[in-house]
């Protein structure tokens, strides 16, 4: 009986304990974000000490049965860890991004690898950082976001590209231009035709061990580009839409046209016989050329995106349309982009997929040299008197050499347009820890560049002329099959993965180029040029075609998860070089050590990573014509009349060098990796040495030959240089981040052999001087200035006074002359280079700014000489310091008409250091209770080059310039330096969202 009681007694409590359970135990839902409030899909939770789990879906939300005071753990990858207390049932969290990624998965040559596992040189790009505000080409919101990487605009003007050097140049002719793999296809150039929103990662690979994969060309480093992919769950939908307006950040300030009429007075050495100008009686207007020609131009970015799938198949789909009005008149850019990537699982080994990309650009190009722009004489009118443009011939006018500068850009059409395809396609099979890959893939090209002006053309109408035409027809198609076996096991202490494959590549250009004059109509511009005479028509057709065919191979050890090794080799066969020397071999290898991993580190709380690394290893460069190995033959434009018959010939172009082999660099690279302080700061120092060698120069041949010089493996040089990376998370707290990240590089360079010469000549002021101002000189760097050292103004005579270095003895001798009295008056290479950003997060809202810099390069304004001319307006501050019977103690430029600057000299050399603010952000994204039905609405302000440190005596409109980057001049290599007042920079503001549903 007592026995019963106890069990009634025993049940009631049991029953009244499974309800108090009950009550507390409840089911919890919420949604698990970033900082930006975007969903995160797939994120892990468990309630601590149990193994009640679950994860967020697509849109990043949950639901998990726990108790109030219940722990959750939160965590996803690239994300730090949140434990929250449940004290209610809604739980919403924000995750944020670890600041030391160690097990992030990186893209390298042919594979991926966790970012502590490498043994190599290489640098990721935040393609959201870099690509905040929308840009034309991918290459120019690289600059300053990676060490080691220097970038340098050609110009301002919309859909223009970069100059990229990875640690510095190797070569001189053979091209520096980094190699391209966009979602492994390699070699893709043209990045204005790609769409920066479609970007998921960019790697730069820096060093041998990570290049020499790449062999023939990966001396100049490697940019790998890797797009969007699909992922596991429902459809997700972004759309990105901004727009604004840009501005010129600031104008040169040249002559009024009474102050150039003032000028020209006191230039006048004798008054006596009247003045050239009554200032009280001026003909023309008072025109500002910069404010005729410069506009405030709008620019519009709309993105549309597509992602998801399911375990079968994955897809990510994109339209982007990019319209960029130039603040030049006349100019601008536009893209308009398609993207599909798929991914599909046939079964648990077989796998496929296609990358397609499809895009059309069109370039309203410049067709001003902006040199004549600030010659202009101020009084010039834009218009005579019945709303035409003002001819070139205006009596008045002190000279008629310039140009109309707006009717060559409104009148004159000067277009490019680019149709292009980029396909991969893939096929891969995974079985008992082996990996077999093969891709087929082609790049298509299609480029027409077209240029008309018409008779209505100022110029054309002073000298009689009709329109005239230019038509160039560029076809490129670029064919890639590669073929990769991969093997990884782990067996104990010990992991290895190793890689083979072969590749095959094709390239095939062909060119067509038209030119007419003297079209009897402008109406159907240069559609009609088969309407010109006959005499005035040329045709021109060029092919060409490369191809290479390549084995690699690829070991990667690891013992303990402590001892690296990588070793690599790679042997390229190409058709550029010549047959004795078509094929060779490219090796590197790589180690690493993880100190940190070492008990005698293990209770060390301060460090959470310290990898020490090095590597050696060889890569090459062949980036010559296809036929330069050949004997060529050019046919001749003019024909010889046989029987009445107009018959044309061929002559010998070039000689061939059946010897010609590839340009060889050797790198040698020793880095230190850390993460300290709970991962607070993360860094890397890096040292490297390299040496190209066998460098590809035009050498001196015999003159019976019948030609001067041929291309021939003559020469070396040396880079040797520091990348340091530092990041710092001052603050993280759930509400509030402040991180700071810097890189700084510098690098020397210097030239050891030239062959049979000590120095190469390789540019020269523009007429009258006529002065070599830029040569190769052994043991010097590549890109200095040569000339005489200026050392102010004769005030009696108002000539340039240069320094007297040395005489026919080797001693100064008291006189200038120009054989022994020239040396080096600067150098474009920069002391140090690199980026700062800084990133605010408070709450809902975002701020980030950018800034790069350059420090300690010079400039060569060479294109200022001109502006010192008699009768032509030049820049205030040259004019204002020309010597006159005026002004003759404080004169720092010549008289008019002196001939003593018709020489290289250091006055046109100045310092182009600057600082600049390059992207301004400041975001807000929307609370969630106010979204109903969208994953994430986010707003923001962006602006872009707001503000520029600069030698405030500069006479450029932006130091951060490459004058001849985009022409086909062999020595650009060596004119980086020169400022040709090319298109300026424009800075702009622009107001968008971001929304995903």
């Amino acid at each position: 009986m007592q026995t019963k009681i106890m069990k009634q007694i025993l049940s009631v409590f049991l029953m009244f304990l499974s309800v108090s359970v009950l009550a507390q135990q409840r089911n919890v839902t919420g949604t698990v974000t970033d900082e930006m409030g975007v969903p995160l899909a797939g994120a892990t939770l468990v309630v601590k000490g149990t193994t009640n789990g679950t994860m967020t879906d697509f849109d990043g939300n949950y639901s998990l049965t726990a108790n109030i005071g219940d722990v959750i753990s939160f965590s996803f990858v690239g994300m730090e860890s949140k434990e929250v207390v449940v004290e209610s049932d809604i739980l919403n969290v924000t995750l944020n991004t670890s600041q030391q990624q160690l097990d992030e998965v990186v893209v390298i040559g042919y594979g991926t690898a966790k970012k502590s596992d490498l043994t190599g040189a290489v640098a990721t790009v935040d393609a959201q950082e870099a690509y905040v505000a929308p840009t034309a080409s991918l290459d120019n919101g690289l600059q300053g976001r990676a060490s080691g990487v220097q970038v340098t605009t050609a110009n301002g003007e919309p859909g223009s590209s970069a100059t990229i050097r990875i640690r510095g140049g190797n070569s001189i002719t053979a091209g520096n231009e980094p190699l391209y793999v966009i979602d492994g296809f390699v070699g893709a150039g043209d990045l204005s035709t790609l769409n920066p929103n479609d970007i998921e990662s960019i790697q730069i690979l820096k060093d041998a061990s990570s290049t020499a994969i790449y062999g023939a060309r990966g001396t100049n480093g490697v940019v790998l580009i890797t797009t969007k992919k699909g992922r596991v769950g429902k459809m997700q939908v972004n759309f990105k839409a901004s727009s604004g307006m840009q501005k010129l950040p600031s104008k040169i300030d040249v002559q009024t046209g009474r102050e150039f009429a003032e000028f020209i007075n006191n230039a006048d050495p004798d008054p006596s016989d009247g003045l050239p100008f009554d200032l009280n009686n001026l003909p023309g207007e008072e025109t500002d050329w910069q404010d005729e020609m410069i506009q405030t131009a709008p620019m519009s970015d709309y993105q549309l995106s597509v992602r998801g799938g399911s375990e079968a198949a994955t897809y990510f789909a994109s339209m982007g349309y990019l319209d960029q009005e130039g603040i030049v008149k006349g100019t601008g850019f536009e893209r308009i982009s398609l993207r599909t990537n798929v991914d599909f699982q046939i079964s648990k080994v077989f796998k496929a997929g296609v990358n397609l990309s499809l895009s059309k650009t069109k370039s309203d190009n410049n067709s001003v040299d902006f040199i004549d722009l600030i010659r202009q004489d101020p009084r010039k009118p834009v218009y005579d008197s019945e709303g035409n443009y003002t001819l070139d011939n205006v009596p008045f006018l002190t000279t008629n050499s310039a140009t109309h500068p707006l009717a060559q850009n409104t009148l004159n059409e000067n277009q490019t347009r680019r149709h292009r395809a980029l396909i991969n396609t893939y096929v891969q099979a995974q079985f008992g820890g082996f990996t077999v890959k093969s891709t087929f893939g082609g790049d298509f090209l299609f480029s027409k560049q077209h240029q008309f002006s018409p008779s209505s053309y100022p110029t054309n109408i002073v000298n009689g002329r009709l329109a005239s035409a230019n038509i160039n027809r560029f076809d490129d198609v670029d064919l890639l099959n590669e073929n990769t076996i991969n093997y990884t096991n782990t067996f104990g202490d010990h992991t290895i993965s190793a890689l083979g494959g072969v590749t095959i590549q094709s390239q095939n250009r062909e060119t067509l180029i038209v030119n007419a004059n003297e079209i009897p109509s402008d109406g159907v511009g240069v559609n009609a040029v088969e309407l010109a005479p006959l005499e005035e028509t040329s045709m021109n057709s060029d092919y060409s075609e490369f191809s290479l065919f390549s084995l690699l191979g690829r070991v990667d050890y690891s013992y303990k998860d402590k001892y690296l090794i990588t070793g690599t080799i790679r042997r390229d066969g190409s058709s550029r070089l010549g047959e004795n020397n078509r094929f060779a071999i490219f090796p590197s290898a790589a180690v690493a050590w993880k100190i940190s991993e070492e008990p005698f580190l293990q209770n060390v709380e301060a460090i959470n990573q310290l990898k020490l690394r090095a590597s050696y290893g060889v890569t090459g460069n062949q980036g010559i014509d296809p036929f330069s190995t050949l004997s060529t033959f050019n046919t001749l434009n003019t024909a010889v009349i046989l029987n009445g018959v107009p018959v044309s010939g061929v002559q010998q172009g070039s000689l061939s060098n059946p010897n010609l082999k590839w340009e060889t660099t050797t790198q040698y690279d020793v880095a230190l990796e850390f993460s300290l302080f709970n991962n607070r700061l993360s860094g890397e120092v890096d040292f490297y040495s390299k040496k190209t060698e066998d460098l590809l120069l035009a050498a001196e041949v015999p003159f019976f030959t019948g030609f001067t010089t041929t291309i021939q493996n003559v020469g070396s040089l040396e880079n040797k240089g520091f990348d340091v990376n530092l990041k710092g998370v001052l603050v993280n707290s759930e509400d509030f981040g402040l991180t700071t990240s810097l890189n700084i590089s510098t690098y020397k360079n210097k030239v050891l052999d030239l062959g049979d010469k000590t120095f190469i000549e390789t540019n020269r002021l523009a007429a009258p001087a006529n002065d070599v101002n830029s040569q190769l000189m052994v043991g010097e760097p590549v890109g200095i200035f040569w000339g005489a050292v200026y050392e102010g103004i004769d005030p009696a005579t108002g000539d340039a006074i240069f320094a007297d270095i040395s005489g026919p003895d080797g001693v100064p001798d008291g006189v200038y002359s120009p054989e022994y009295d020239k040396t080096v008056i600067g150098d474009s290479n920069p002391d140090f280079y690199g980026g700062f950003q800084t990133d605010i997060r408070y709450k809902n809202f975002d701020l980030e700014a950018f800034f790069p810099f350059s420090v300690g390069n010079d400039n060569y304004n060479s294109e200022v000489f001109l502006t010192g001319e008699t009768q032509i307006n030049s820049f205030a501050s040259i004019r204002e310091n020309i010597w006159s019977r005026v002004n003759t103690e404080n004169a720092s430029y010549p008289r008019v008409g002196s001939t003593s600057f018709n020489v290289s000299n250091s006055y046109f050399v100045q310092d182009a250091s600057f600082f600049r603010l390059a992207t301004l952000q400041l975001g807000y994204t929307l609370p969630q209770d106010l979204i109903k039905g969208i994953s994430n609405f986010r707003i923001y302000c962006t602006g872009t080059n707001l503000f520029l440190i600069k030698n405030k005596d500069y006479w450029g409109y932006d130091p951060d310039v490459n004058g001849y980057a985009n022409t086909t001049n062999e020595n650009k290599e060596v004119l980086r330096g020169f400022d040709n007042i090319n298109y300026p920079r424009n800075s702009s503001i622009l107001l968008g969202i971001d929304v995903t549903f």
